[in-house]
């Protein structure tokens, strides 16, 4: 039986308030809606006196280091954390390296994907919202929560970075609501706009070159790989692509766009972009992945970049034909 989410808030206010040492996960790979989320509700706990420890299983972007906190941010979670909320997380194994190191389930669960399994005691899920950042920016003054300059400095940089400038199909009439009303604390737009989504570090923009370099278009379908022999050879040590699966879609006549990024240990990461309506989580989510209708990705494990691009290209263009073919009403 579903539970009314009315419910839910109210429980998880009260679980909020009555906790000591609340710690706050997001997903690996973290982008800008997680490390945004995860600080921004820390700064929001910490209005109300609380104890609250951010956690990441990876390293945080440099692109995020200006956040307030950022440097906080640890690969752990303390032993004496009575209570768990993860933020931006779709599933457990989204939290990587983190899930090995939980004592105890995950309490409070805050997201926007569509795909979230509602993995928590107490799930608080809005796929209606572009962001987590704009969903928790609605959740704060239900869970008697308040805003201020470092809160609005995180939840905005989620926001931007996750609708890339307000330009994705998700961005609502509310989202930019949402911005303006983040807009009247001592932020600033236009700065995070630079610090996230215009500059690009010298290695990026090099793994930009090789990725590019490899394009191939096909009715359509536009798709290139990213190796960990080109990473190494450029110096490029983070783990995702540098958001080339964005560049992708700015080809004329694309209509999806993926980008195949090799890992350790026989792992090869897809990332789908669509433009035409397309339903891309319902692709990633047969290969285990989840995300949004327009955005989406996974992980192929045991495999290579050869074996993983044929099977995932051929599971694409059954969908695109279908998609293209579909009965109109």
């Amino acid at each position: 039986m579903m539970i009314p989410m009315a419910t839910e808030i109210l429980k998880a206010k009260e679980w909020l308030h009555g906790a000591d040492h609340i710690c706050v996960v997001g997903h690996e790979s973290a982008d800008g809606d997680a490390v945004g989320s995860v600080l921004g509700m820390t700064w929001a706990l910490r209005t109300i006196g609380k104890k609250v420890s951010p956690s990441l299983p990876d390293d945080v972007p440099a692109s995020f280091s200006f956040l307030p906190g950022s440097e906080e941010i640890t690969k752990d979670i303390p032993l004496d954390a009575d209570m768990l909320v993860a933020v931006d997380s779709a599933d457990l194994d989204r939290l990587g390296s983190l899930v090995d190191k939980l004592a105890a389930p995950i309490d409070i669960n805050i997201d926007h994907h569509i795909s979230n399994s509602g993995f928590a005691h107490i799930n608080l899920v809005d796929s209606e919202t572009a962001a987590t950042a704009e969903y928790l920016t609605d959740l704060l003054t239900p869970l008697e929560l308040s805003i201020n300059d470092k809160v609005a400095k995180c939840l905005l940089t989620g926001l931007v970075t996750d609708t890339l400038g307000f330009r994705t199909t998700s961005t609502r009439p509310e989202t930019l609501s949402t911005a303006h009303e983040l807009m009247q604390y001592d932020v600033s737009l236009h700065d995070i706009y630079q610090r996230t989504l215009h500059r690009r570090s010298y290695e990026a923009t090099r793994l930009w070159g090789q990725a590019l370099g490899n394009v191939r278009c096909e009715d359509g379908l536009v798709w290139t790989q990213v190796t960990l022999e080109g990473k190494a050879e450029i110096g490029y040590t983070a783990k995702g692509d540098a958001d080339v699966v964005s560049q992708l879609t700015a080809i004329e006549g694309t209509e999806v766009a993926l980008v195949f990024v090799e890992r350790m240990n026989s792992e090869v990461k897809i990332s789908w972009r669509a433009l035409n309506g397309l339903d891309v989580a319902d692709i990633a989510r047969s290969f285990g992945g989840g995300g949004h209708q327009a955005a989406a990705g996974a992980s192929l494990y045991g495999t290579n970049l050869d074996r993983a691009q044929s099977v995932v290209l051929e599971r694409t263009r059954e969908a695109m034909h279908k998609y293209r073919t579909r009965a109109v009403p």
